[in-house]
């Protein structure tokens, strides 16, 4: 159960992350909007998103510099925080890649990185933050089922399997919050809502598993991190997040749930941004079956709405209430362990 140091801990690293991502906006946002022309919105999204064109993108960098920042200091004042540090390397490694995109579509071509370019990459990340993650974090590899009453240990030809789904896992979440990313503060919401999700998880686990004190200081730290970057991008946003900051997020949040051996979380947890990736992939599946036929009005989901006459603050708020109660699903389902 939840330990007061723990919880001190976490609290005060969330404090600090979210002090240090405000200070990097205020220095980072005229610089950002200095040197460059801000990203283009496609002509193919709502017409009520145009006059967003040239909104300033990179906006991620406000709190992936202060995270950096964090994962140094918890070298030093966490116990066995290795795979902490790990995780927070691989959100700057999709952040990187991310990066670059935003860099192509504000620079070069509003199309950014192509569907190739970008899948290589992020398919060369997934591929090591899976084998560190099965065969060499420090926390092992497990799986911990709903309201299960033990650990299940990953052992042998298992693990490589289990290295092929997080792979594939973390591909996919990644995009899918990156897709999510859409509507003025919609992720940045969303995000503060799952990791305030996960810290209770992780604390339910505080005596089960070794990791879990990491894990929770290291939730509200990026819950800090989202919060202090709410404030540049609620409605009307100043500057958006990117691919520097939606992949990298995406990142942190799948990986967290397999160090934890609890991957199925990001079912409950982030069913929102579960709903997102797979509007897309349904939209695009039966389009191409039916040759030009939609199921939605556009994808990905919160535009569906967005088309169906509703503002976006309305969108926003609805999707923040769903992905409470998944986030409330995801607590009520890690009690089965503490039962």
């Amino acid at each position: 159960m939840f330990a007061l140091e723990d919880v001190l801990r976490s609290c005060i690293s969330a404090l600090a992350v979210f002090v240090m991502t405000v200070v990097c906006g205020r220095f980072l946002l005229p610089r950002i909007r200095a040197r460059s022309h801000g990203q283009q919105v496609r002509d193919e999204g709502p017409k009520t998103h145009l006059e967003k064109s040239g909104t300033p993108t990179f906006g991620g960098l406000f709190f992936l510099i202060p995270l950096v920042l964090f994962a140094i200091v918890m070298l030093f004042v966490l116990d066995d925080a290795r795979d902490v540090c790990v995780i927070v390397l691989f959100m700057a490694l999709f952040g990187g890649v991310g990066f670059i995109d935003d860099y192509i579509k504000v620079h070069i071509s509003k199309e950014g990185l192509n569907v190739r370019q970008k899948t290589v990459l992020l398919g060369v990340v997934s591929v090591a933050a899976s084998v560190y993650t099965v065969w060499f974090s420090d926390s092992g590899s497990f799986l911990l089922l709903p309201f299960a009453t033990r650990i299940i240990p990953i052992t042998g030809a298992w693990k490589v399997l289990y290295a092929v789904f997080i792979t594939l896992f973390l591909f996919y979440t990644s995009n899918s919050v990156n897709i999510t990313d859409g509507l003025d503060g919609l992720l940045s919401s969303l995000m503060a809502v799952a990791m305030s999700g996960l810290f209770f998880s992780f604390g339910l686990l505080a005596n089960v598993l070794k990791i879990a004190s990491g894990l929770m200081t290291c939730s509200l730290a990026i819950l800090g991190g989202v919060l202090g970057f709410l404030i540049f991008n609620r409605y009307p946003a100043q500057v958006f997040m990117g691919d520097t900051g939606s992949l990298a997020l995406g990142a942190g949040f799948a990986l967290m749930t397999c160090f934890s051996g609890m991957p199925w979380l990001v079912l409950l947890t982030g069913v929102v941004f579960v709903a997102e990736g797979m509007s897309v992939l349904i939209q695009v599946t039966y389009f191409k079956a039916t040759k030009g036929k939609r199921i939605f009005k556009m994808a990905p989901l919160h535009h569906h709405f967005e088309y169906m006459g509703w503002h976006e603050t309305k969108v926003v708020r609805a999707f923040v209430l769903v992905g409470v109660a998944g986030a409330l699903a995801g607590v009520l389902f890690t009690t089965g362990y503490i039962l």
